[in-house]
């Protein structure tokens, strides 16, 4: 078995011997941004008759093992170059924390061997070996095989290197579960260039074919997909529950008033759907949760969710756990708030060494460095 590295001695290693002279060093090759991508928003079909367009939701009372998998990324910008992080956390219905990457002291590990750290220098200076520059940990080259510069918006840095770390560590886990993923099973990544986007979508779809893998969208106040399926049948729709989904900017406002004019007290766990997506040629099938926050109060926890297949197991099984106060499964919790806070500390870490050696921050990194 491979020595476990500590983190710290792992992150003085890689400042001292990669990233300050990394970009103190040279890259003339940049990277134009014609070819990102934008968003398929496309709306889907509505699968299920309307008379059981609203179900209720049966949480099953013997609870199966569920992991929850979350990625965090952030970036320190500056003169002479951008460095991004990322980490990733996997936790479970048995274990809070499953294994983490990069190596954290007292935390099990995800044995991944993939680069935490992109570095991306300053696209008008002379050329460079890539190779000086490159380890297990830290990367230098996009997946297409071009540099990283400071063209690259730092979004676009982060969602590669985040994503794959997302897709490896998802590999890592048992397939004895479901599994719960951090935002849309197949998600846009809309900050990257086709040509990566295509290989980054190719790797998550080989990694979540044959398995229970279900993505939870949490933020649906700037989502349409919903109301956007339903227009077609908006007539139809008005006669039966009394509202209409076109007068609507957002799935979660239809939702809301949804409850409002068809359900009362006591409130029990419901979902609506199914709804069938086309992306990147993958059938998507989606169901929306809501779950009470109390019996009682006008109060709820909305989900999209996102599957291969149209089983209702994967609401069930989301129903029966546990909520924070703000609506999220606290498997999935306990994995967003543990990634931030590797993700910040690595940072806080990177930003302070270089600071110290003189390489300042830019202004928007100083606004980051606030927020840690």
């Amino acid at each position: 078995m491979a020595k476990k590295l500590e983190l710290p001695v792992l992150l003085k290693d890689i400042i001292s011997n990669y990233i300050v002279n990394y970009l103190t060093s040279s890259s003339n090759t940049s990277l134009g941004i014609e070819n990102l991508v934008g968003e398929n928003d496309n709306s889907g079909i509505l699968v299920s008759p309307l008379n059981e367009f609203i179900k209720v939701v049966s949480a099953e009372s013997n609870q199966s093992l569920i992991y929850s998998l979350d990625g965090s990324s952030r970036s320190f910008i500056s003169s002479k170059g951008i460095i991004s992080v990322a980490s990733v956390v996997v936790s479970s219905t048995i274990s809070p924390i499953f294994g983490v990457y990069p190596p954290i002291s007292g935390f099990p590990e995800l044995d991944l061997r993939k680069p935490f750290l992109a570095l991306a220098s300053s696209a008008h200076q002379s050329p460079l070996l890539p190779f000086f520059y490159s380890s297990e940990y830290v990367t230098t080259l996009s997946l297409d095989g071009s540099f990283f510069t400071s063209v690259n918006s730092p979004e676009e840095i982060e969602t590669e290197i985040r994503t794959i770390l997302e897709t490896e560590a998802l590999k890592k886990i048992p397939n004895d579960g479901s599994v719960i993923l951090d935002g849309p099973l197949i998600p846009p990544l809309i900050f990257l260039r086709s040509k990566v986007r295509d290989d980054v979508l190719n790797l998550r779809l080989e990694a979540i074919r044959g398995r229970n893998v279900i993505g939870i969208v949490k933020r649906l106040d700037k989502s349409r997909l919903l109301i956007s399926s339903l227009y077609k049948l908006s007539s139809k729709f008005m006669e039966k529950f009394r509202i209409d989904p076109r007068r609507y900017f957002s799935d979660e406002s239809f939702i809301l008033d949804l409850i409002k004019a068809n359900l009362s007290p006591p409130y029990s766990p419901i979902s609506l759907g199914s709804i069938l997506r086309n992306i990147d040629n993958t059938p998507v099938y989606v169901n929306y949760l809501i779950y009470p926050l109390h019996p009682y109060v006008y109060k709820f926890a909305i989900l999209r969710v996102e599957s291969l297949s149209n089983d209702s197991r994967a609401i069930d099984q989301l129903s029966s756990l546990k909520f924070t106060k703000d609506g999220i499964p606290f498997v999935l919790a306990i994995a967003d708030r543990t990634a931030k806070e590797i993700t910040n500390a690595i940072l806080k870490i990177v930003m302070t060494s270089l600071e110290s050696m003189g390489l300042q921050a830019s202004f928007y990194s100083k606004l980051e460095q606030v927020r840690i």
